[in-house]
């Protein structure tokens, strides 16, 4: 009998244990995955609301800095949440269930490779093929990565420095470079003006900018090989003349 009582009171507390309100509440994105799981019907679109919910405020506004080639301005500043953002996507077909890549690329730059799993890609899977299928370009990259480097003061003083050529309003060091661009201050062939502004503010991030103008030589080192070889072609393939 003792036995009996002891295994009444070893049950009663499991199912206390058990009750709803002692358990850990989960994320709205481990819920809902949770619950597509169980009905083993996880189409696309809820792959990107998982990923979406997964997201916050700061994650959305990398997405938008680093869509800026593909999506309007006047339709990034309307995005409030990431399926904004996936939704042009999937309109300018930049973004599919047969090819996911490019979202996959915008949450390994913004350090989201956990998310990486939803659009079955690894971390590795996605180093392997930015050698060959990156959209984001090599000049938007360096800008994001320059930004996440630029703390507020830096950003205080590289405005002090341009004085009245930036507008007085409140601003990110992503909303600073833009507005670099946007006054045609920067583009992918001059960086000279963030050189200078980094060698006299932020001398650490220089090394980001040494890459950046390698990679971009090699860049159009391989185009001018490149245009060159199918010129040579044409010549070979071009019929001859007769004399």
């Amino acid at each position: 009998m003792p036995e009996r009582s002891e295994d009444n009171v070893r049950s009663r507390q499991l199912c206390q244990d058990a009750r709803p309100d002692r358990q850990v509440m989960a994320s709205p994105s481990q819920s809902l995955y949770s619950t597509l799981d169980d009905n083993q019907r996880v189409n696309f679109r809820e792959k990107l609301l998982i990923i979406d919910l997964s997201l916050e405020d700061r994650d959305v506004e990398c997405l938008k800095f680093l869509c800026q080639d593909y999506i309007t301005f006047g339709k990034l500043e309307k995005c409030s949440r990431a399926l904004d953002i996936f939704e042009y996507l999937l309109q300018q077909e930049l973004l599919s269930e047969e090819d996911p890549f490019f979202l996959a690329e915008l949450l390994y730059i913004i350090e989201q490779k956990i998310l990486l799993k939803h659009l079955d890609y690894t971390k590795e899977q996605v180093e392997c093929w930015l050698q060959t299928r990156r959209r984001v370009s090599h000049f938007r990259n360096l800008l994001y990565e320059l930004s996440e480097g630029i703390s507020s003061e830096n950003l205080q003083s590289m405005i002090f420095l341009l004085n009245e050529s930036i507008p007085n309003v409140q601003m990110t060091s992503r909303s600073f470079l833009t507005c670099l661009e946007k006054q045609a201050k920067i583009d992918e062939d001059n960086v000279t003006l963030l050189e200078n502004l980094c060698q006299k503010i932020v001398p650490n991030l220089m090394e980001k900018l040494h890459k950046y103008k390698r990679e971009r030589s090699e860049i159009k080192n391989q185009m001018l090989q490149a245009a060159f070889t199918l010129r040579k072609k044409a010549v070979l393939l071009a019929p001859q003349k007769k004399w």
